[in-house]
């Protein structure tokens, strides 16, 4: 996410909206707003369930404000001088940007890890804003990576961000500037309509991961942004339904309706079939009110939200790595060190804008040549480069767990499951077991009862994951493994949907088709009684959403019994038990264990936290074939 596209002013102004040259400081209020959400959602202890809408509304502002610099400079001279335009933006974005890569990358060299190629990964694709698709290749989820410690994962939206700045200026000059405003106008409508329907179809075919990180599905918000721009100006000339509703009750009704998504957003589904596309309009609704509301402009013009919105770039770009750093482990993280991490991120970026940004897009640097400007910007990505292969030393305990021997692992494993198996599988490893290899089916948001089932009241369809037992067979029958672990651990946990209302754990119309799904998954997974299957038990969570349901020991306990109960008929079909290594005595759920953090957002598994339970899975694996 980058947070500001003003003009080279510093703040933004009217001269980014036609016509006018006037500041505007209600639209920094508005971006303190977004990203107060985004830091409030990585925070255990006021969590809001939806502040990851805090980025699609910095899209929205992005897209306006672009297309308001690029509709100006066309307007005064005819085309739209593309480097001078890429220039500008590099002078704005590069260098808090190359700062943090640097600061990751030197902190890659000086702490111990286990996860030296994923950082290494991590940060050449935020040097080169390809985040998003490093994200999709390695299949991230970021309702759940902050689990995975990763500092750099909340890059991705600065990467859709730059290809958006890269593609939607080169159609403006080549197009935009030469057609009419409404064919033009109808052009990006037509974008708009079919980003959202990819997101809507990807979602649906179970690519959540292409759906949130993809640029096509994610450029909808930045699209809308620079619809509204285009049309703005003409709002007051023809009557109609925006005309004749006052600016500030829409832009009310977008503030309550953004402050509503914040604190609880719709379900994941319904998000990805139109709830982004609602939550940029709304957002387009407040820009429409500050522009022609003077109350509602000065409800956001506070001084304060002024202040952070001014910096608000920085503070995205900061706020990540620094909870990590201070925090560590989030699910048991004090109130009082999470203000903290709050203060010194803001500290950071404050420095950043003084000591860096501000030098660099006033001072002496930006009267250079634009190509000893590029040359500065490339020493310092090879600067950051050199760092980035240099090898980084591992944990000193990375080799202390039980590992069983290496001829005594099988060298072909299926995994199946769902997002908690997802998390284990990227993290197998591989420097223990170079010969073992592990593939299969583990899509995001997908259990294997597939039945409807309740969440925070409502009904949600498991549609889009129905056929995984054909996808099951396809991927046992051409990896040929010769052996199968199998664990879901999520959305099998909730409330099914019956026609009287939902169906707890205990009850027959809960635990028959729960029961019923495992048997199929682990024949399934057997390839016909084939290989020997470990199916996972459920771990004690300590999950920041959906806390009554994903956190009840009791709910656990009693899926795990119907876990063990539904498969200690079938034949070489063994259950892993993950108690010990996830519950405490009390019954809640560990978070670090043995100095290792297993799962900062209290369900997926960091890569740490993955390693400590193939050491168990192998183990039992190991056992079971030696017994």
């Amino acid at each position: 996410m980058s947070t500001d596209v003003r003009g080279e002013s510093g703040a933004a102004t009217r001269a980014d909206v036609p016509g006018s040259a006037r500041r505007i400081p209600a639209l920094d209020g508005l971006r303190a707003f977004a990203v107060a959400a985004v830091m409030l959602f990585h925070t255990a202890s006021v969590p809001l369930q939806g502040g990851f809408l805090g980025v699609d509304v910095f899209f929205v502002l992005s897209g306006f404000l672009i297309t308001g610099l690029l509709r100006r400079e066309g307007l005064a001279r005819g085309h739209i001088a593309l480097a001078g335009f890429w220039l500008r933006r590099a002078r704005r974005l590069a260098p808090p940007l190359l700062l943090v890569l640097l600061a990751v990358a030197i902190a890659r060299l000086a702490v111990p890890q286990v996860d030296a190629a994923v950082w290494r990964g991590e940060i050449l694709s935020a040097l080169t804003y390809t985040t998003n698709w490093f994200q999709i290749l390695t299949g991230g989820d970021y309702f759940a990576e902050f689990g995975r410690q990763s500092p750099l994962v909340h890059t991705w939206s600065l990467a859709i961000e730059e290809q958006f700045y890269l593609g939607f200026a080169v159609l403006f000059a080549l197009v935009g500037i030469r057609w009419p405003t409404r064919r033009f106008v109808l052009l990006v409508g037509v974008l708009i309509v079919v980003s959202a329907a990819s997101m809507a179809y990807a979602s649906g075919a179970g690519a959540q991961s292409w759906a949130y990180y993809g640029t096509v599905p994610r450029v909808q918000a930045l699209l809308f942004g620079a619809l509204l721009a285009l049309v703005l100006p003409h709002v007051g000339d023809r009557p109609g339904v925006v005309g004749r509703v006052p600016p500030g009750v829409v832009g009310s009704m977008g503030l309550v309706g953004l402050t509503v998504a914040f604190i609880r957003p719709p379900s994941t589904e319904a998000m990805f079939r139109g709830g982004f596309l609602l939550a940029a309009v709304m957002a387009g609704m407040v820009i429409y009110g500050i522009l022609g509301s003077p109350a509602l402009s000065r409800l956001l013009s506070w001084r304060p939200l002024v202040g952070l919105g001014l910096i608000s770039y920085g503070v995205y770009l900061w706020h990540w790595p620094v909870f990590l750093w201070l925090q560590g482990s989030r699910g048991d993280a004090r109130l009082s060190l999470q203000m903290w991490s709050m203060v010194v991120t803001i500290m950071f970026a404050l420095a950043s804008y003084v000591l860096l940004e501000r030098p660099i897009r006033f001072g002496r640097f930006s009267r250079l040549r634009p190509s000893r400007q590029w040359l500065v910007y490339a020493c310092a990505a090879g600067l950051i480069a050199a760092f980035v292969m240099q090898p980084a030393r591992h944990l000193p305990d990375s080799d202390d767990l039980d590992w069983p021997a290496t001829q005594s692992v099988p060298r072909q494993i299926f995994a199946g499951g769902d997002s908690t198996m997802l998390s284990l599988a990227v993290a197998f490893p591989t420097d223990q077991y170079p010969e073992t290899h592990l593939a299969g089916e583990t899509p995001m948001g997908c259990g294997l009862v597939g039945a409807p089932f309740v969440q925070n009241g409502a009904t949600i369809d498991q549609e889009r994951c129905s056929g995984w037992q054909d996808r099951w067979r396809l991927a046992v029958a051409s990896q040929t493994p010769d052996v199968a672990v199998i664990g879901s651990g999520v959305w099998d946990l909730f409330d099914r949907a019956g026609p009287s209302g939902a169906i707890p754990p205990g009850e027959p119309g809960f635990d028959e088709p729960f029961v019923a799904a495992f048997r199929e998954a682990a024949s399934l997974a057997s390839d016909g009684g084939r290989l020997p299957v470990f199916v996972l038990g459920v771990p004690c969570m300590a999950s920041l959403n959906d806390q009554a349901v994903l956190n009840d020991r009791s709910r656990v306990d009693t899926v795990n019994a119907l876990i063990r109960a539904g498969i200690s008929d079938m034949p070489d079909v063994h259950y892993v038990d993950l108690t010990g290594l996830t519950c405490l005595a009390d019954g809640s759920a560990l978070v670090k264990k043995d100095g290792r953090v297993i799962r900062d957002d209290g369900v997926h598994w960091t890569p740490s936290g993955a390693r400590l339970v193939w050491a168990h899975i192998l183990q039992k694996i190991t056992e079971v074939d030696q017994g």
